[in-house]
């Protein structure tokens, strides 16, 4: 009885290890079409990351030229001068804004004086009447297809684009990124 469960067990984990991938064969990959004989097949794309957000594509894009209006005076200036930056678009009536800024202010403090900060508080109002800066901020963030707060964009030194984060993250990637931009 015994080297029939003995056998059945063996069974059971090399059927395992077999559809798991356990086996040595490589897994077949789904075609579209059949290849002509001899054709060479295209390798699969890496995959993604998983650590990004949704909305990045992983390549630096330049600073767009906005058409709207003049760029705000402190992002022109860090454009100009060759400074690495973040901007963040945020909503102070929103507490997750509050959570990420902590967690900027952290990572900045770590590497003071190697990027800029510039914020925007989209949702400040004055007696229920969006203020100056908060409209400046809202196109800005409309030339950079920010989509709602909080919102991160980073910038580097050549004024490209290297890291754009929607929602809440945490300080170890937004320190690896702030590295990355001012390398």
């Amino acid at each position: 009885m015994r080297k029939i469960v003995a056998v059945l067990v063996v069974a059971v984990v090399a059927f395992a290890l077999a559809g798991c991938g356990g086996g040595a064969e490589e897994p077949a990959t789904p075609t579209t079409g059949t290849p002509a004989a001899g054709a060479p097949v295209a390798a699969a794309p890496p995959a993604q990351s998983t650590d990004r957000s949704p909305i990045e594509s992983g390549t630096p894009e330049p600073f767009p030229s906005v058409l709207s209006t003049a760029l705000p005076s402190a992002v022109q200036m860090k454009l100009d001068a060759k400074r690495p930056m973040a901007l963040y678009f945020f909503d102070s009536s929103l507490p997750e804004s509050k959570i990420i800024r902590a967690e900027l202010d952290a990572v900045l403090s770590e590497n003071r004086g190697l990027i800029d900060l510039v914020t925007f508080d989209l949702g400040a109002t004055k007696n229920g009447v969006a203020t100056d800066s908060s409209q400046v901020g809202a196109t800005l963030a409309g030339d950079l297809q920010v989509v709602r707060p909080p919102y991160i964009v980073l910038v580097d030194g050549n004024g490209f684009i290297v890291w754009r984060f929607m929602g809440y993250v945490d300080r170890e990637i937004i320190g690896r990124e702030v590295l990355r931009a001012t390398e």
